[in-house]
């Protein structure tokens, strides 16, 4: 069983067997393991072991019945004879698909040479009303690989044969043998595949992809290998599990398994600042973002590549632009010229590599390691720790708002690192493409570098070297050869970033040319792949619907089966028959939610709101596909407007399960649950949705407010309190003020013991918030000035005290209303009252020095002054009024 766990751990690393560890009996699987390293699977089904069993079984495909079924009989004999080399077989299938759909070149083996009745593979690759991408070649492969994978995991129900709810896919128990544990690893990368050949993800699989692969699959596999091996498929592991959750939906999950990955080959790599001239003619460099980043490990895969491996990098053909940013030396520069001077710390602060972006404020931090590297001439860094870079930039990419220039920034400088390397030929061919593509779509973001972004996009499609009716650029016979002979290293690490099927790769570049204005071309692309139902949106979005509908119908005749075309025909009309006809066929779950949405704006002419209906829609949809943020929030949102809080209290709490990040489904929680009178559960949700990236909105720092002072949480509230001032001082001033909330903080401040050398945390934040916080928020409103006055006089400075009785004063007198509105008139004859009683009882206490000094020595004689002027002002509107006789009354009992 040794031999097994060996060679299955190096085919899932994809290297061949080192001679020192090959097994001492040539077997099957050692065989395999060549083929596959050689990037040739198609050999293991000229072997003499693999004819001999499908010679036996190859008769199930010339049955009758549908081909899935059939497939599946085959399947179930295979496993039966011999489950070792049914394994191989699926594994191997999966590779020539692979190779024929994504990295190239074509596999010289189709599947109707070795199995004789395969018509009907794309159709029975569909799944809940989406069929697989018609053109795909020699899809069996696929259907084959799944078919076994399914069979050897001992699946109660298969996701090819059934059409049940997600529910019903219950997950067997994690196989605790190697052979169990190998299985369900291939099945993931199979089933991930399968996904890929959809518009978007649905259905089942989701779920099944992100629970199969768990940590305790490697318990099985690990013991009985050698240290370097079983490193090396530790860190593969990781890297794949956050690959899969990013493919699923779950990316909040994947920054976890990658830190486990940095800590295994510890990583060391930072983002930094640094000056760069990015133009020819720039003679002063400005500000920039770069990757700073140093290998520790290299795994057995690691090799020189040649030339030959490595995709053309276009040169950036600009009178303006450098081809990359030249930068000046990092880490050496003075501590007073540095970009960040707010602080300089005295000890270094260490690199947080628990971040998913470490990063440094000053270059003090950064790692000695790092610090020494010419940033214009990087060291070449292991293909693990490459794939670790382009795993972050998905993970952000998928984490943060799109169009964010800072995050743009921070995306070129992770695939900047991949690209720019001392010697590029040490770079993977599918890690070096990968990151030439993720440069290109950044690029066509910008005026000044969308040229070579849409012709290095041109290129990397037509490098795949797969069947296509037209190319962009000429190609070079003599090159194609030579290429062709080059391509082991492609699907090295195809598993281990998200799938790119050469399909979408064109449909990507057809969106850009969209996104320009270049419809004509967009549609070109799309007509070429045979993807009629974007033809036809390109066509809606121009204004062209009939044309649009005309298109889809003519899909609908020819695939009467199509739910995707149904839903959009749907859209297109507004015609709810197409929405439930596609739910009908295929579970079509995106007709669901549009269903849901038609019924609760109720746009169409003769139907009425009706949520309880949408809400009925929704639940269909999130019974397929119960992973998808959008239609829970929105299914939330319905639950609160007709306040079934129960429900949407579960809708929201499926929300933040799927992206805890999300500020707003925290406080939709916080809201269900306080309608349900869980004060203390909703206090807890709304503190997460504080603590997220987007919690700086004011209204939600209210919640929180109210809440923590139900619930007594008085710290809390003052933490409330500070936020909302500062979110909300520059457009409203003091009105970011609670002031009966900060009243109630006072008393409770002012009905404890003063202490100067033993303040509480309560206590030294209260006075910080009311002492220093408020005063620059002040600008009209007296009240505020007297609470502040409580304060200073609880803290034993009477002479402060008093200073912010007179700002109070001030203020008011100062209102422009005081000689026309009564109202005014009389707070005003209040705060005159107020300071009168504070010159009297503060003006003899203990001064400012403490020298034997009083706070106000001549108290009287300012008393007298301020109702005398006050008097002044109001005698020609208020005499004789209830506030002049007040004021009189003041100045008789001073």
């Amino acid at each position: 069983m040794a031999d097994f766990e060996l060679i299955h751990s190096q085919l899932l690393l994809s290297i061949p067997l080192e001679s020192q560890t090959l097994p001492k009996v040539t077997s099957l699987g050692s065989e395999a393991l060549q083929f596959f390293a050689l990037c040739e699977p198609h050999r293991l089904f000229e072997t003499t072991q693999v004819k001999q069993l499908l010679d036996q079984t190859v008769n199930f495909l010339n049955s009758d019945g549908a081909l899935n079924e059939r497939t599946r009989k085959l399947a179930v004999d295979l496993s039966n004879r011999d489950k070792e080399t049914s394994l191989l077989i699926a594994i191997a299938s999966l590779l020539i698909f692979v190779q024929n759909n994504y990295t190239g070149p074509q596999c010289p083996l189709v599947a109707t040479a070795v199995f004789s009745q395969t018509d009907g593979s794309v159709e029975a690759l569909g799944s809940y009303g989406q069929p697989a991408y018609e053109l795909s070649e020699d899809s069996f492969w696929l259907l084959l690989s799944l078919h076994l994978l399914e069979v050897l995991s001992s699946t109660q129900n298969s996701l090819l044969l059934d059409q049940l709810q997600p529910e019903d896919y219950a997950m067997s128990s994690v196989p605790t043998d190697s052979f169990g544990c190998v299985v369900n690893w291939w099945r993931c990368r199979a089933l991930l595949v399968q996904c890929s050949l959809y518009h978007e993800l649905s259905g089942p699989h989701i779920t099944v992809c992100s629970t199969l692969l768990d940590e305790s699959l490697l318990k099985p596999l690990i013991p009985s290998l050698p240290g370097k091996i079983a490193k090396d498929l530790t860190v593969m592991f990781h890297l794949e599990k956050a690959k899969t959750l990013v493919e699923c939906n779950l990316e909040h999950l994947a920054p976890q398994e990658l830190v486990q990955a940095q800590q295994l080959t510890k990583f060391e790599f930072v983002l930094t600042g640094a000056r760069a001239k990015r133009t020819k003619f720039q003679q002063v460099a400005h500000s920039s973002l770069l990757i700073l980043a140093k290998s520790n490990y290299f795994n057995n895969v690691q090799h020189e590549y040649n030339h030959e491996d490595t995709p053309e990098n276009f040169e950036l053909n600009s009178d303006l632009l450098l081809e990359r940013p030249f930068y000046e030396d990092v880490g050496k520069e003075d501590p007073d010229q540095q970009i960040y001077k707010k602080f300089k710390p005295d000890d270094q602060t260490p690199v947080d590599y628990s971040e998913l972006l470490p990063h440094t404020l000053v270059q003090e931090d950064i790692p000695e390691s790092l610090k020494a590297q010419d940033p214009n001439n990087p060291p070449n860094l292991s293909d693990f720790d490459n794939l670790q870079l382009l795993l972050r930039l998905y993970t952000i990419r998928a984490t943060s708002p799109s169009g964010d220039p800072l995050i743009e920034e921070q995306l070129m400088s992770l695939v900047s690192r991949v690209i720019y390397q001392s010697k590029t030929t040490g770079v993977n061919y599918t890690i070096f493409s990968r990151g030439l593509w993720e440069r290109s779509l950044l690029e066509t973001n910008k005026a000044r570098t969308i040229e070579r972004g849409i012709l290095q996009m041109q290129s990397l499609i037509e490098e795949i070297g797969l069947k296509i009716k037209s190319r962009y650029i000429p190609a070079n016979n003599s090159m194609d050869s030579e290429k062709e002979k080059e391509v082991k290293n492609r699907i090295r690490y195809v598993f281990q970033l998200p799938l790119l099927p050469r399909w979408s790769l064109d449909s990507k570049l057809a969106e850009k040319f969209m996104s320009m204005g270049i419809v004509k071309s967009a549609i070109e692309i799309y007509e070429r792949l045979g993807l009629d139902t974007d033809v036809a949106l390109c066509h809606a979005s121009i204004g062209e619907e009939n044309i649009a509908k005309q298109i889809i119908a003519k899909r609908l005749q020819e695939h009467p089966n199509d739910a995707r075309a149904m839903s959009i025909m749907g859209d297109l009309t507004e015609d709810p028959v197409y929405w439930l006809k596609a739910w009908d066929v295929g579970r079509y779950w995106k007709a669901k939610v549009s269903l849901g949405k038609f019924y609760y704006y109720a746009t169409a002419p003769g139907i009425a709101k009706d949520i309880s209906a949408a809400l009925d829609h929704l639940h269909d949809a999130l019974t397929i596909n119960p992973l998808n943020f959008d239609t829970w929030f929105f299914y939330g949102c319905l639950g609160l407007e007709s306040s079934q809080f129960e429900l949407s209290a579960e809708a929201f709490s499926r929300c933040v399960a799927i992206d805890e990040t999300s500020a707003n489904a925290w406080s939709n929680l916080a809201t269900s649950l306080l309608r349900l009178n869980k004060l203390k559960e909703a206090f807890s949700a709304l503190k997460k949705a504080t603590s997220t990236s987007e919690g700086r909105n004011w209204r939600l720092w209210e919640n929180y407010l109210v809440v923590a002072a139900k619930l007594g949480e008085w710290d809390e509230v003052l933490w409330a309190c500070k936020q909302l001032v500062n979110f909300k001082k520059d457009s409203s001033g003091e009105g970011s003020v609670d002031i009966p909330v900060v009243e109630k903080l006072v008393e409770i401040l002012v009905a404890s013991d003063y202490h100067e050398d033993n303040l509480t945390f309560f206590q030294r934040n209260c006075v910080e918030f009311t002492t220093v916080t408020l005063p620059g928020v002040i600008n009209t409103n007296s009240r505020l000035w007297r609470i502040i006055a409580r304060v200073e006089l609880w803290r034993r400075r009477p002479w402060a005290s008093l200073e912010c009785y007179e700002k109070a004063y001030r203020a008011q007198s100062h209102l422009p209303d005081l000689e026309t509105d009564e109202a005014v008139w009389n707070e005003t004859v209040d705060a005159c009252a107020d300071l009168c009683s504070a010159y009297e009882s503060l003006g003899e206490m203990p001064g400012r020095l403490g020298a034997g000094d009083v706070v106000c020595k001549d108290w009287k004689y300012k008393a007298k002054q301020t109702i005398k002027s006050l008097m002044s002002k109001g005698r020609t509107s208020w005499e004789d009024s209830d506030g002049w006789n007040k004021l009189i009354e003041t100045r008789d009992n001073l």
